[in-house]
């Protein structure tokens, strides 16, 4: 239990509050909230810790906790306990624990959610309507991880998915 604690814990330390705290209430504190406020750079700053924060979370984690311990982890830095419960989307730090437990079809899935993003960014969302592209993309990029994996790794992949699909859904609805 004091295992997944921790995962929720570290979530919680969004990076782009930690590095760039006058982005509260201006946009989300994740990759892409921190590019349209600060620019590429700092957005490459807040990915890299959010996605070490998973890495992290899945090397000491027992391997009996790892379908739940990523869940928490995500849970963590959407609804960080240090910043009111206001965090970013899951990605970064869900992409950081995938890559640890699943490296080669985590980087597949993640070429498939790119690619997505891309042809969705070129088609569609140049008009500015519906989802921003990275999300966008990172739906058919859990998705593929979920077909890739079985056992505890679809486990884990339908864990986090939920809860980025509940905090997804909760930005939608302008309740960030």
């Amino acid at each position: 239990m004091l295992d997944l604690l921790f995962a929720y814990l570290v979530g919680s330390l969004v990076g782009g509050l930690l590095f760039f705290p006058e982005i509260r209430g201006k946009d989300l504190p994740g990759g892409s909230g921190v590019f349209r406020q600060k620019g590429p750079t700092a957005a490459l700053l807040a990915v890299a810790w959010d996605t070490l924060k998973g890495a992290l979370v899945a090397w000491v984690t027992p391997e009996a906790l790892r379908p739940y311990s990523g869940a928490f982890l995500v849970a963590g830095h959407t609804w960080p306990i240090f910043f009111r419960f206001r965090g970013g989307g899951g990605i970064a730090p869900s992409l950081g624990y995938f890559l640890v437990l699943f490296p080669k079809e985590t980087l597949l899935a993640t070429g498939v959610g790119l690619l997505v993003a891309g042809g969705y960014h070129l088609l569609c969302f140049r008009h500015r309507r519906g989802l921003y592209p990275i999300p966008f993309g990172s739906i058919f990029g859990y998705l593929t991880l979920f077909l890739l994996l079985r056992g505890d790794g679809r486990l884990a992949v339908g864990l986090v998915g939920l809860v980025v699909l509940l905090r997804g859904l909760q930005i939608l609805k302008g309740r960030i």
